[in-house]
């Protein structure tokens, strides 16, 4: 964080996990020992990866905020966390319970 900033960290991290993940499909036609090796290297890279995006954007919202004004800017973003994560699942099970509605439309 030091030596690139935070916004830097959070794009390159952001640009790393998005062929991480879409490795998985092909991650999963190996067998035996190379895929729980490769599959905790990818599940290791990929926790890896998020934390850092996490910290860096917790890093860049204390210095945008004012010192006196950090609890109640730190409260508003875990909220809208919280309230995100409850909301995500539940969208995406009705999305997903659409398209399978659809399926031959």
């Amino acid at each position: 964080d030091k030596l690139l900033g935070p916004v830097m960290v959070a794009r390159i991290c952001g640009a790393l996990s998005v062929p991480l993940l879409q490795s998985y499909p092909f991650i999963a036609l190996l067998s035996g020992l190379s895929l729980s090796v490769v599959i905790n290297c990818a599940s290791i890279m990929k926790n890896v990866l998020s934390v850092s995006i996490l910290t860096s954007t917790f890093v860049l919202q204390n210095r945008a905020v004012a010192q006196e004004q950090r609890g109640a800017a730190n409260g508003i973003s875990m909220t809208t966390m919280s309230l995100f994560k409850a909301i995500g699942p539940a969208v995406g099970g009705a999305l997903l319970s659409w398209s399978e509605k659809r399926q031959d439309a």
